[in-house]
């Protein structure tokens, strides 16, 4: 009996797995798969090079440390890509950072392609700094509760307290798609439906209630700059899509590159172009308006005679008051 074509059977929790992660990652563009990949990748490496010395501990806490201690020393550029790091203290860290890809999996790629992957890393950096100030601005506060309360290890921490990891991220994205249908309801580990519009908080609540009834500041920020991010429109502070497209053309070759098995994704490609292509012609129309230069033919002589073409109040012919232009037509012909 020839047993070569038996084949070991996988284990049943691999495939369900697979079958789970898989058709996730397909739908990633590039952008979404560079942070999936080296946000664990640079959180490792970092902890690593963190354990060699104190001086390289102290490099990594300049660089990626968002907190109220390198506020006050003008290290801003940790707004940026701080929260694109997470210390690595335990295990429970670890298995964070799989929920957060997983995560980030089911909410990053529908907004790359939407706004393309540099109009998305773009946003990225924005959310960031935003929800890096609002952080920050919490800190205060408990600090100077903690200065006139006369708690100086209260001050300590708070002052070390950074912002860390994708869950600010992950929640402004989860509230920005949650109220484009706050009318829907969401059902919440087939336990409960929830009305859209309360969903981010019913999960923040979720989280905090698994983390000791603890109050989870980052999430209470993502939550203030997700709920914040239509009613104040802090869409209008970014770049158009049609200046990140020219953008591309010069410096990125239009955008036509690809990593991880993808491909980035250009600005004109993005599913929203053509709409911010419409909305930049007709502002630069109004723009237009008033200048004569917009206007006049190519050739500068508009109009015959060698006037100008240009307009004069109260120029040329007209009626008097009270006057119709039979009326007018009769007068001439008697006076000629």
């Amino acid at each position: 009996i020839s047993l070569a074509h038996l084949q070991p059977l996988p284990f049943r929790g691999e495939s369900v797995m697979g079958n789970v992660v898989y058709p996730m990652w397909a739908e990633c563009p590039m952008l979404t798969r560079m942070v999936i990949v080296g946000y664990p990748a640079m959180s490792i490496g970092l902890l690593v090079f963190a354990s060699v010395s104190g001086g390289t501990a102290w490099i990594v806490d300049s660089l990626f440390n968002c907190n109220l201690d390198n506020l006050m020393s003008l290290k801003l550029w940790t707004f940026l890509w701080g929260p694109l790091y997470m210390p690595m203290q335990s295990g429970m860290a670890f298995l964070m950072i799989l929920f957060e890809l997983y995560m980030s999996m089911q909410y990053f790629p529908s907004h790359e392609k939407e706004m393309g992957s540099t109009g998305f890393l773009v946003w990225i950096f924005f959310v960031n700094t935003v929800t890096s100030l609002v952080f920050l601005g919490i800190q205060l506060s408990i600090l100077l509760y903690y200065h006139l309360s006369g708690n100086v290890l209260g001050e300590i921490f708070t002052r070390a307290s950074g912002l860390h990891g994708l869950w600010p991220l992950i929640m402004v994205c989860l509230t920005l798609t949650s109220l484009n249908n706050p009318d829907g309801s969401t059902n919440f580990w087939g336990m409960v439906k929830i009305p859209n519009k309360w969903y981010p908080i019913a999960l923040t609540a979720f989280f905090m209630l698994l983390n000791g009834f603890r109050i989870m500041w980052n999430f209470i920020a993502a939550l203030a700059v997700g709920y914040a991010y239509k009613r104040f429109r802090f869409e209008r502070i970014l770049p158009s899509k049609t200046r990140l497209d020219r953008l591309e053309q010069r410096c990125c070759r239009g955008g036509r590159c690809s990593l991880l098995g993808t491909s980035w994704i250009p600005a004109s490609s993005s599913s929203s172009f053509d709409v911010d292509v419409q909305l930049d012609r007709r502002y630069r129309n109004f723009s237009d308006l008033g200048d004569d230069r917009a206007s006049a033919p190519a050739g500068g002589g508009g109009t015959t005679g060698g006037t100008s073409g240009q307009f004069v109040a109260f120029g040329g012919s007209g009626n008097r008051l009270g006057e119709s232009t039979e009326m007018t037509e009769t007068g001439t012909a008697d006076q000629a």
